[in-house]
């Protein structure tokens, strides 16, 4: 009996800040661009802060800041995605475009990435001679910035 290679995933490229990193389509919901962000005390330092998205509350993390990513970031884009039932914007420099990631490239990541700072990194390929981090959307905001969507929403 052969085993049939695993089919394509179609991901959303982006890159933050020095990192170029792919989502897969089925969490991400649009992109967008920048709207008002406003700060929110006691957040942790990758989320920038809420932002009204479609009339809701939500999370804005800064991708590359969360990643480990260096230089400065100039966020051009928002992409939504659902986190679990949530829903969370990732703050982008730039929106590269929707590829189909060949399954048989994505490889593990070894064991000194798998800390909780890579907490939303799930593995990693090489695309076009680029490292690319394949993420986690569920993973990718923390616990302490939903806590605080939840406290602004019930108004506590």
């Amino acid at each position: 009996m052969s085993s049939r290679p695993s089919p394509p995933v179609s991901a959303l490229l982006v890159r933050a800040r020095s990192l170029a990193c792919a989502l897969p389509l089925e969490h991400v919901i649009e992109t967008l661009r920048p709207l008002a962000v406003h700060r929110v005390a006691g957040a942790p330092r990758s989320v920038l802060g809420l932002s009204i998205v479609r009339g809701a509350a939500v999370p804005v993390v800064d991708l590359g800041g969360l990643l480990g990513g260096s230089g400065l970031a100039a966020l051009a884009r928002f992409v939504t995605v659902r986190a679990g039932a949530r829903t969370a914007a990732l703050a982008v420099e730039a929106v590269l475009g929707v590829r189909a990631l060949d399954a048989s490239l994505v490889e593990r990541l070894p064991p000194l990435l798998q800390t909780d700072g890579a907490a939303g990194v799930e593995s990693m390929l090489t695309l076009d001679a680029e490292l690319v981090l394949v993420l986690r959307a569920a993973r990718l905001v923390p616990e302490e910035a939903w806590r605080l969507v939840e406290t602004r929403e019930t108004g506590a």
